[in-house]
């Protein structure tokens, strides 16, 4: 069970990195078609999305949808961490 731990620990770290750099980007000017970019906002736009329905419209220009996320997903990761026993 513990390799199963691991895994999801590892896969967690991956996403909230991505989850990071989501959040700087908009402070970088960078192309969101840019094959390096792309991915990132693919793989955060169906997590950030229903945050940002739920969120007034940012008054002091950060984006605070990936914070939210990130505190939210590591709720679901001790969740699930401690439902198989870690």
């Amino acid at each position: 069970m513990g390799y199963v731990i691991s895994t999801i620990n590892v896969l967690f770290s991956v996403y909230y990195f991505i989850m990071v750099l989501r959040a700087i980007l908009p402070w970088i000017p960078h192309n969101r078609e840019h094959a390096l970019i792309k991915p990132i906002y693919r793989l955060t736009d169906p997590v950030l999305a229903p945050i940002r329905m739920g969120l007034p419209p940012p008054k002091v220009g950060m984006d605070v949808s990936p914070f939210i996320a990130i505190i939210l997903l590591w709720l679901v990761q001790q969740i699930i961490v401690h439902s198989l026993g870690g």
